[in-house]
């Protein structure tokens, strides 16, 4: 079967090859008939595997919204009657106008008070109405659904879905926090690790938790506001009615056991963090200048805090003290068999087709020298010739690194500016890793400022190529491993 080809108009080909969000990987198959040119065509590549869509933070509320259901939201009312209520219930053709005009009006277009109150219950209704309210206020994503202040104001149902998924991702942000720290927590104590680092050892610091973060997970969103969008908890326990004017809101949060748990355990990092500070401006910032401080210094401390740092210097004097390494079982399989898919620009028929076929391209892109640097040569590319725009490189239990946050990132995006990078890496290596290349040469500090074709370059998308290429020792300096 020849690989499906999604038309799209002219020059916008290009801009939907090479823009590709880094990170976000398509979770959900689409039906044929449904439009899919919206959408990179490299997301596509995986289309056949129907699985639960993996929200962030950028996901449209619409899609929330209306997911797993067969809305449109440009439904008219006698559509939306037949498919919801029953073919009965319909309206006259001049009252047959689209969901979007009869939400906002609904008695001018349907009298009945019983078709009202059935209407008004449908889970269905109750999205379309949630969208076109929010959508007429500006919230567009679930960024912006964050820090809405008018939550109470749309539909239960609704509210409590797109609540459902923004708890789940802070909740899951929180948890890698939390398992980073635990990481971090594992690692034995020098003579130069931080007071700081001896004091929150193993520790998510809850004091930066935004409140409106804090609202949403433990108290349904009651009392955010978009003003405090920014404010982290340690500066909000310190005049909560700084932040929330409204006292009877801010007593029922006040009562609340969620608010106790977190004042407490704020607090508590707060005086670790001030012990922290009168310690640096006593010139004690670490374990070594901890075991050389007057005593005078050592006295003006908490007993635990004094506990800690001298465990942690007795620690640092024992040479034998090691860490366990952490395997992360998978990885290496998964890095190793990478695979790759590419996406080319097919011209001819109605317009250009962007096309996705498997493996690596026959021919990568080329470049010529330009002063001090190089670019692409396009004097090479054969007219009517298939035209390389992306290359993605997949792994199938994601890249394990932590640059992209709490995203896990499955399907690395590779563009020409990101290769153009590349030669010069593989350029160093190279050099520096031939016979005689340390006697003579080191790598060169190279700052990116820009790109002719991008305007940036992801090290994210860059970064996967370098450990997957070296695990199969292809085109990779003799000797060089990346981790």
């Amino acid at each position: 079967m020849p690989p499906k080809r999604n038309r799209v108009q002219g020059g916008n080909a290009r801009s939907r090859a090479s823009a590709v969000p880094q990170g976000v990987r398509q979770r959900r198959a689409r039906p044929e008939s449904e439009d899919v040119t919206d959408q990179p065509a490299a997301t596509h590549i995986r289309v056949e595997e129907a699985r639960q869509p993996q929200w962030t933070m950028r996901s449209n509320v619409k899609d929330i919204l209306l997911e797993g259901s067969t809305l449109s939201t440009n439904m008219r009312l006698n559509d939306f009657l037949r498919n919801y209520v029953g073919g009965r219930a319909a309206v006259d053709e001049d009252h047959n106008v689209t969901m979007q005009v009869f939400v906002r009006r609904p008695n001018a277009y349907v009298q009945d008070q019983r078709l009202l109150r059935i209407i008004f219950n449908l889970t269905e209704y109750q999205a379309l109405e949630a969208f076109y309210k929010l959508h007429h206020e500006g919230v567009f994503s679930l960024e912006q659904w964050r820090d809405y202040e008018g939550k109470d104001t749309v539909a239960p149902l609704a509210r409590r879905k797109l609540n459902g998924v923004l708890t789940q991702l802070l909740r899951e942000e929180r948890r890698v926090a939390e398992e980073r720290a635990r990481r971090e927590g594992q690692v034995g104590f020098t003579l130069t690790t931080t007071v700081e680092g001896v004091l929150f050892k193993g520790r998510a610091r809850v004091m930066n938790i935004k409140l409106n973060d804090f609202l949403t997970m433990e108290l349904e969103g009651k009392g955010i506001l978009r003003a405090n969008r920014n404010v982290l908890l340690k500066e909000f326990f310190k005049d909560p009615t700084r932040y929330i004017h409204d006292a009877g809101v801010l007593g029922e949060i006040q009562a609340t056991d969620a608010y106790l748990s977190m004042e407490r355990a704020v607090r508590e990092e707060m005086y670790l963090e001030e012990e922290v500070r009168k310690l640096y401006d006593k010139g004690v910032n670490n374990v070594l200048r901890w075991s050389r401080a007057a005593e005078e210094v050592k006295a003006a401390v908490r007993d635990d805090t004094k506990n800690s740092l001298d465990a942690a210097l007795e620690e640092a004097r024992i040479p034998t003290t090691t860490s366990a390494p952490e395997k992360l079982e998978g990885y290496y399989e998964s890095v190793y068999n990478a695979s790759w898919h590419h996406v080319v620009e097919v011209p001819g028929g109605e317009g250009t087709g962007m096309e996705v076929r498997e493996g690596e391209p026959e021919q990568s892109w080329t470049y010529k020298k330009a002063e001090r640097t190089i670019e692409m040569d396009d004097g090479v590319q054969q007219s009517g010739a298939a035209r390389l725009r992306l290359m993605v490189l997949t792994s199938d239990k994601a890249w394990p690194y932590t640059w992209a946050g709490t995203e896990h990132i499955f399907d690395c995006y590779v563009n020409c500016e990101v290769e153009r990078v590349w030669q010069f890496v593989k350029r160093d290596l190279t050099e520096w890793f031939s016979p005689h290349g340390k006697a003579v040469f080191s790598p060169k500090k190279r700052v990116l400022i820009g790109t002719p074709r991008d305007r940036e370059v992801d090290e994210c998308r860059l970064v996967p190529s370098l450990p997957a290429a070296a695990l199969r020792c292809r085109e990779t300096p003799n000797g060089c491993v990346h981790y």
